[in-house]
């Protein structure tokens, strides 16, 4: 009988699921039930258990909410703004410290994840956030006269939860459902200038 031909696509699909939910110590034969092949076929497709831990788990592009920075911000009210980007960096870090506390388990360095990248995604959200911020500024929409320092305290404020449930655990009391959306709240009145969370001024 011919063997199962399975797509990268499928392959990473699987074991990317199988790691997230069973660790990284989930046997290849484990993953190779899930495509219907051979734990020899998956090995001969990726070499070893270490790389394709690395390809299932790696992000295969940057964040959507980062070319929505680099866009800069637009005519809607800021705190409506500041909101929407506060989900999608919430969403970010959900996804991501699961695939960072696997990959710290396995023994093998998170910076491994963004190898394919010029500079890494979470270093990369941060100026593009303080860039976004800045502009807010310049339009004279926020008070802010340090954009990096305000992107720090935003994306740490959003992380922060998602680290402290791994480290915690059940011993966290837990989030209000709309935590990122409370918190977005609570930054947008520190920052927006009074009567301007409007459209920005019209260029002359």
């Amino acid at each position: 009988m011919r063997p199962r031909q399975f797509t990268d696509e499928e392959m990473i699909r699987e074991a990317r699921r199988c790691f997230l939910e069973h660790g990284p110590g989930v046997a290849m034969s484990v993953i190779a039930e899930q495509l219907s092949v051979s734990p020899a076929a998956l090995f001969r497709r990726v070499g070893s258990k270490r790389e394709l831990l690395i390809r299932a788990l790696s992000p295969s592009s940057l964040p959507p909410f980062i070319e929505t920075l680099r866009r800069g911000p637009d005519a809607r009210p800021v705190s409506e703004q500041i909101e929407a980007i506060a989900l999608e960096i919430d969403g970010f870090f959900e996804g991501l410290l699961p695939v960072v506390s696997v990959m710290r388990v396995a023994g093998i360095d998170p910076h491994e994840l963004f190898e394919k990248f010029e500079e890494p995604p979470p270093a990369l959200s941060v100026r593009a956030l303080a860039a976004w911020f800045a502009t807010l500024a310049d339009q004279g929409r926020v008070r802010i006269d340090k954009p990096f320092a305000a992107a720090m305290a935003f994306i740490g404020g959003l992380q922060g939860r998602h680290f402290l449930r791994h480290a915690c655990g059940a011993a966290l009391p837990p989030a209000e459902p709309d935590a990122a959306m409370a918190f977005a709240r609570i930054f947008s009145r520190g920052i927006i200038v009074s009567r301007a969370d409007q459209t920005p001024e019209s260029s002359p």
